[in-house]
């Protein structure tokens, strides 16, 4: 019986390492027609730029307002490329999601947004908070918020709490009268 309660434990921790996320994720954005237009900012002296979803403060894409990005994909496989109107570029690994970051120390911290807003059609403005009461945005036209699918880790962690409920159910029906059959 300790053995069963300790290899449970021992399992749900991983279960739960692989779930943990932070809770100050960026919004995933995803281009919608290969180009994203950012039109309109509101945001001071920061600093605009995109990251690749997965590097958030990592190698950063400059995006002077108002301007262009494209994104060019991989004909079968690989990486999206994303190049701004300087011709300079980030890769976007094998998708074209990407998160947008503000700087307003000119590149050393980033701030995430803190939320986006769909103003019709393929428009987003995207909210940044710039510092105690203050806030900025931008306006970000033919780009959609990306649905990122369950991943597998909380998949595996139900059917590890189900697989758990099924020792207890075991064990209940095992301590209850002589006659009952184990499942």
């Amino acid at each position: 019986m300790i053995k069963q309660r300790l290899l449970g434990a021992l399992c749900a921790v991983p279960l739960l390492l692989a779930c943990w996320t932070p809770a100050n994720a960026s919004t995933t954005l995803a281009v919608a027609d290969g180009n994203v237009n950012f039109l309109f900012g509101e945001l001071g002296t920061a600093q605009l730029a995109m990251f690749d979803d997965g590097d958030f403060g990592g190698t950063a894409l400059n995006i002077p307002l108002p301007s262009i990005v494209g994104i060019s994909g991989p004909v079968t496989s690989g990486n999206y490329i994303a190049t701004n109107e300087l011709l300079d570029s980030i890769s976007l690994t094998a998708n074209p999601w990407f998160v947008l970051g503000v700087s307003t120390d000119g590149g050393s911290s980033w701030i995430q947004d803190s939320g986006v807003t769909n103003v019709g059609g393929n428009a987003l403005r995207v909210v940044f908070q710039l510092g105690p009461g203050s806030a900025g945005s931008v306006l970000a036209v033919d780009v959609n918020v990306q649905t990122i699918p369950v991943p597998a880790a909380v998949w595996l962690f139900g059917s590890g709490l189900l697989g758990l409920a099924g020792f207890a159910h075991r064990k209940k029906v095992k301590s209850g009268k002589k006659g009952s059959v184990p499942f």
